[in-house]
């Protein structure tokens, strides 16, 4: 069998927030290679680094047009770019080594299914990484889990809907702290990853998965999370607000892009921001007297 990948070339300043919205962009992992990591760049430069797409069939021209559309606000274009094929068995499985587990919160750790479980872990969500993002590697959904891990601390039980689910990481480890949860995007790509993985960790009782836009969600949540993108929160405010009875969780923010996504939500009030790496993590609620629309 033929496997595909694709390595696109970028300043490694560039490198963090480039991986996350490709991963947002593509619905595949982007591992980064760079001076520091065991799969370095083939250049060999401290200041450039590799972001790798690895697939089992050829990109098509879908995906390479969403590659170019991320790429294009940092001057960055097709000449970046290169896709590579190989029959090579062992390269589909070597993204792998890169996939760890780990804590992500107070109570709550994650890992890959061929990892074994840390002995020490209150809960344990397992995710076999797929084709959506949402491993529990990246700042923005440790830094959800930890306000979230907070949140049910307080509350617990109360019910959660993750809006822009990926891989339901975030619904899943709320269902293993408690509560139901409702996990929803809109790309359909994403939707039997994340069935497979709320399977995978037994929560089919406590995790309902859908797929479609905001819009259809027709009642509103005590807590809820979205880990998307500044741009898109702000888009979304006035439907996302209008679900939160009292708790929004937000991320996908760098730590510019925080004041004018809080700034969206007039109805609430900044309990918190969490930093993490260039990330921003903003934990509102709902202003006293402050009625749902």
């Amino acid at each position: 069998m033929t496997w595909w990948k694709i390595e696109i070339e970028v300043p490694s300043a560039l490198a963090e927030p480039l991986s996350y919205l490709l991963a947002e962009a593509t619905g595949h992992i982007v591992e980064t290679r760079d001076a520091t990591t065991l799969s370095r760049p083939t250049d060999g430069l401290e200041d450039t680094s590799h972001l790798v797409i690895g697939l089992s069939e050829a990109p098509d021209d879908a995906l390479q047009q969403s590659i170019l559309d991320v790429l294009e606000p940092f001057d960055l274009g097709a000449k970046a770019v290169k896709t590579q094929s190989s029959d090579d068995e062992t390269w589909r499985d070597g993204w792998k080594a890169f996939l760890k587990g780990g804590q992500m919160s107070r109570r709550v750790w994650v890992r890959p299914p061929w990892e074994a479980p840390e002995p020490s872990a209150e809960a344990t969500i397992i995710i076999d990484p797929g084709m959506a993002f949402g491993t529990g590697q990246h700042e923005t959904t440790r830094g959800v889990m930890r306000v979230l891990d907070d949140v049910l601390a307080a509350k617990p039980g109360v019910r959660v809907l993750d809006v822009g689910c990926g891989s339901a990481i975030l619904a899943i480890g709320a269902a293993l702290l408690g509560s139901d949860a409702v996990a929803f995007d809109n790309d359909p790509d994403t939707l039997e990853n994340a069935r497979d993985n709320v399977r995978l960790n037994a929560c089919e009782g406590r995790v309902s998965v859908h797929i479609g836009t905001i819009e259809a969600i027709d009642q509103s949540y005590p807590v809820v999370v979205a880990n998307i993108l500044a741009r898109v929160l702000i888009e979304l405010a006035t439907p996302l607000a209008a679900r939160a009875a009292d708790t929004l969780i937000l991320a996908g923010l760098l730590h510019a892009d925080a004041d004018a996504v809080a700034s969206a939500f007039p109805d609430f009030e900044c309990r918190s921001t969490l930093k993490e790496g260039d990330w921003s993590i903003l934990h509102l609620s709902r202003v006293r007297g402050a009625a749902l629309p």
